[in-house]
């Protein structure tokens, strides 16, 4: 098969992650696009000058670094992914297990980050934006019967990645989504039945600053809602430790 890309024959330390390197530099590059299908295993280990086993495992790495998903079937094959923070959520999750970031981390960044989101939102939200907002509000203020714990912290998170979307700023948005995916998954992970951790009324207020055009306001009514949930989840903590940490590790 006729090397089309240009790829160069592997040479040295493992193939595998020197595939998935020059494979990254394609995509990164532009030669591939979110959803663009890969060349298959056979066609990957004829241009790469490796065997299938090879290229297979390239494949799995890129997989599992979130940067392509595998499909199975007749028309299956590896997809370029779009933006994804499962892994790092996951790794964040990780770390917290270790003891190497904390749930004071985590509102020290948001207490920075979200204020700022708040108030280009305000500047910057359109008449869709303001509309999803409400809806998600309206759930919180008056959730379905049948709407678990979970749902509702769902939703809670849902309002604040829509925010980040307002803000009409790519990073901000990508951010928001990674914050709340690690906030949603610790909350998941500590048993908790006494409801939620803010009053769905905090969520009304920003939007009506948002409404209002009041980047100020809504920036110092982020700020104050950033600082309860906060302390309530360094609360949750030491609770999530204790369910994760086995007794005889010393941390």
């Amino acid at each position: 098969m006729k090397n089309e890309h240009n790829f160069k024959s592997l040479q040295r330390g493992r193939l595998y992650e020197e595939m998935a390197g020059s494979l990254k530099q394609a995509i990164f590059g532009g030669e591939y696009r979110v959803g663009d299908k890969l060349p298959s295993e056979s066609e990957l280990a004829e241009l790469f000058g490796v065997s299938r086993p090879v290229a297979r495992e390239a494949i799995r790495y890129l997989e599992i670094t979130g940067l392509v998903t595998v499909r199975q079937g007749a028309t299956g094959g590896a997809f370029v992914a779009g933006i994804n923070s499962s892994v790092l959520k996951g790794n964040v999750m990780d770390l917290l297990t270790m003891g190497q970031v904390s749930v004071g981390q985590l509102t020290e960044m948001r207490a920075h980050i979200e204020p700022e989101i708040a108030r280009l939102a305000a500047l910057r939200a359109g008449a869709e934006d303001v509309r999803e907002l409400e809806e998600s509000v309206q759930s919180s203020i008056s959730p379905a019967p049948e709407s678990s714990f979970l749902n509702q912290v769902e939703n809670n998170a849902r309002f604040h990645r829509l925010l980040g979307r307002a803000s009409r700023n790519l990073f901000y948005a990508i951010i928001e989504d990674i914050l709340m995916d690690f906030t949603v998954e610790f909350i998941r992970t500590v048993p908790r039945d006494q409801g939620l951790l803010h009053n769905p009324d905090e969520h009304k207020d920003l939007l009506q600053a948002i409404k209002n055009r009041e980047p100020e306001r809504a920036e110092a009514i982020t700020r104050e809602h950033i600082a309860k949930i906060g302390s309530q989840m360094q609360d949750l903590e030491g609770l999530f430790l204790e369910l994760t940490i086995p007794k005889n590790v010393v941390r």
